[in-house]
């Protein structure tokens, strides 16, 4: 689902006070300027101009939301006033100066001691920390900090929160050496105290206008990342970004393409020196890519695009339509890496308009749609890839993370849709999680792409059967053929599974999915043409899945047999990634606004708080001291729309954006 965010806008009164005598009326602030050959009369009779215009400004209409607001306005009026008449004293103007630009970043005590993190550093990361996104490069959601546990989890209790900048909010934030960054909504990024929440620095990003932006989903920072002795991240208007992680500047930017329909969500990574970046390009009447740069520099290394060209190989299996009809695939989920083998793994989206009928594709795999690849960071050469969903009818953006595990290999749960006879079982490093929003489970051998075992988890009816290669054939009678039709789908255009991740414990070689419970009747629309601002171009009406009536769900399977060891549900959707720890512990949040704390050999809920709005940020735990945290931004906003519209008596408060750190009685 494509979730839009709107804001209203606000007539605002600035005063910029600097050493500059005169004052300057448009109708969005007082900007005090220096004019140098002015006299004292003059500087009284310019503020006297000043303070009718701002009298002028700031009369009351006869509303409600005015009358409230007079009072202020009048103080504010007042303070120009008594400005001018200090002014008035001084008969000659100071010398010129010029006014300094705003600095972006604010730097209120820089990072102490700071240690540049090493490429040994991320492959063992400390456990006291939380280096990247999901834990490690292999994506696990996983810590061994085990001072929380079983026995006292109930005891947790809150120990600082800070407010977060408005906006969706999604946020995974990073610990290291006690000292948390995070990326807010809108560009803002901020080193926080991981003991305290006092903050040490921040870098506000200068964006172009919001109503410019051609895609709302770049406002959100699901995360940023932290390598050498610098910051990245990607901004809304899709500029690769350097910072300093003592003080918060700049070191570096680099525009990836400015049209302002390309943007990213889910942050970036650096693998053996290079940060790669993916994209979402969902409003867009194009593709995107993924990119490589420099660490060092920014220069881009190299770039992927998804979509084949004329002429290059893939073109075939799109039906002869032109590349200008081939809309919106990219790479917006999370990127996992695998130092040994030296491979980055990401995995592409659909198209638009969902129904293949409306973008005149009948049949069309189209290749590069829904693909998980294996890439080299330093150039990025593709080594493998595999398509898990052709023909795409119903936006399940393949793109999620995929895990690396060592694990035995010996599939063996009953309800499997393909397991590879001829693979080889026994030990072997893996690449295995839930890629697509079709909750299907997938297991791939990470160094060369073999295909291994798949296996269903929620309700789905998009795939037919997959055979011992792991090609996919989609069922015909869910396939959009028809426009104006309705057509029962399973699951829905928010999963099956979506964005938040998935964890795994290596003592247990258990993985643990957030899941949904959903299905939706879909329509392809008759009454306006397919357009990328209309992206899927569909009506959907949401369903509970069969004999289901929670939404939310989490599903622990075992990596080496593929078997459901146990399935917990919730009646509201729990869109938040699982954090996994050492004390036997999954901690997720929810739409419904709680933080809880599952057992993670039985899936009870040993614990839970409820926060002031959505908890669907990613948990994450750390160490300070002796002192083990939870920490979790919530928040949301206008997400899991499909879910939550069919629980509508539960509390979905979002908004509040902030962080929230937890921690057992001192």
């Amino acid at each position: 689902m494509v979730a839009g965010e709107t804001s209203a806008a606000v007539a605002i009164f600035d005063i910029e006070v600097s050493a500059n005598p005169f004052a300057v009326i448009n109708d969005r602030s007082v900007i005090v300027n220096e004019h140098s050959h002015t006299s004292g009369s003059e500087n009284r009779r310019t503020f006297a101009r000043a303070a009718m215009l701002c009298k002028m400004r700031f009369l009351c209409n006869e509303t409600k939301e005015s009358a409230m607001r007079c009072p202020i306005k009048e103080f504010l009026l007042s303070t120009v006033l008594l400005f001018a008449l200090v002014l008035t004293g001084h008969a000659q103007a100071p010398t010129p100066t010029p006014t300094p630009a705003p600095t972006p970043t604010k730097t209120l005590r820089p990072v102490p001691n700071f240690v540049a993190v090493t490429d040994q550093t991320m492959r063992a990361p400390k456990p006291d920390d939380w280096l990247i996104h999901r834990g490690n490069y292999q994506g696990w959601g996983y810590s061994p900090l085990d001072q929380i546990n079983k026995g006292n989890v109930k005891t947790l209790q809150l120990v600082w929160s800070r407010a977060m900048e408005p906006g969706a909010n999604e946020a995974t934030p990073l610990v290291y050496n006690g000292v948390m960054y995070v990326g807010n909504p809108g560009d803002v990024i901020q080193a926080i105290d991981a003991a305290s929440g006092d903050l040490m620095w921040e870098y506000r990003r200068p964006l172009p206008p919001v109503a410019s932006m051609r895609n709302g989903l770049g406002q959100r920072k699901r995360s940023i990342a932290l390598y050498g002795d610098q910051i990245y991240f990607v901004t809304w208007d899709n500029f690769v970004v350097s910072l300093g992680a003592r003080s918060g500047e700049l070191v570096w930017q680099t525009d990836r393409g400015g049209d302002l329909y390309v943007s990213n969500s889910s942050g970036p990574i650096v693998a053996n020196g290079v940060v790669i970046a993916g994209s979402t390009c969902q409003y867009s009447a194009k593709g995107c890519y993924v990119t490589g740069h420099d660490a060092r520099t920014g220069r881009e290394l190299w770039r992927n695009e998804m979509i084949p060209r004329p002429g290059q190989p893939g073109d075939e299996t799109w039906a002869g339509s032109s590349f200008e009809s081939r809309w919106m695939t990219g790479v917006w989920g999370q990127l996992t890496y695998d130092p040994e083998l030296d491979l980055v793994y990401y995995g592409s989206s659909g198209v638009g308009p969902a129904s293949e009928a409306q973008r005149n594709m009948p049949g069309a795999t189209m290749t590069g749609t829904n693909t998980r690849f294996a890439v080299r960071p330093k150039t990025g050469e593709v080594v493998w890839k595999h398509q898990v969903l052709p023909r795409d009818n119903w936006d399940q953006e393949c793109t999620f993370e995929m895990m690396i595990i060592n694990t035995p290999v010996n599939p063996g749960a009953p309800d499997m849709l393909s397991v590879n006879p001829a693979a080889r079982r026994g030990p072997r490093k893996t690449l295995t999680g839930v890629p697509c929003k079709t909750g299907i489970a997938w297991s791939f051998d990470a160094a060369n792409g073999e295909f291994l075992w798949a296996k269903p988890t929620t309700e789905q009816n998009i795939v037919a059967r997959i055979d011992p290669k792991g090609l996919v054939t989609v069922n015909e009678n869910a396939v959009l053929k028809e426009v104006g039709k309705t057509y029962h789908v399973c699951p829905t255009y928010n999963g099956g599974r979506d964005w938040p991740q998935g964890a795994y414990n290596p003592k247990s070689n258990v993985m643990y999915i957030p899941l949904s419970n959903l299905c939706i009747d879909s329509t392809a629309r008759t009454d306006r043409k397919a357009a990328p601002e209309f992206v899927y171009n569909t009506t959907n009406v949401g369903k509970f899945a069969t004999g289901k009536d929670k939404v939310g769900r989490i599903d622990a399977i075992s990596v080496e047999t593929g078997r459901t060891l146990w399935s917990w549900e919730t009646r509201v959707s729990n869109y938040s990634p699982v954090l996994a720890t050492g004390g036997g512990l999954l901690f997720n949040g929810s739409m419904d606004r709680y933080l809880r704390a599952l057992d993670a050999d039985r899936g009870q809920v040993l614990w839970q708080t409820r926060l002031p709005s959505q908890a669907v940020g990613g948990a994450v735990t750390y160490s300070i001291n002796g002192r083990q945290f939870i920490a979790i931004a919530a928040g949301g906003g206008p997400i899991a729309a499909l879910g939550t519209g069919l629980t509508p008596e539960a509390d979905t408060f979002s908004g509040s954006n902030a962080m929230y750190v937890f921690a057992l009685p001192q």
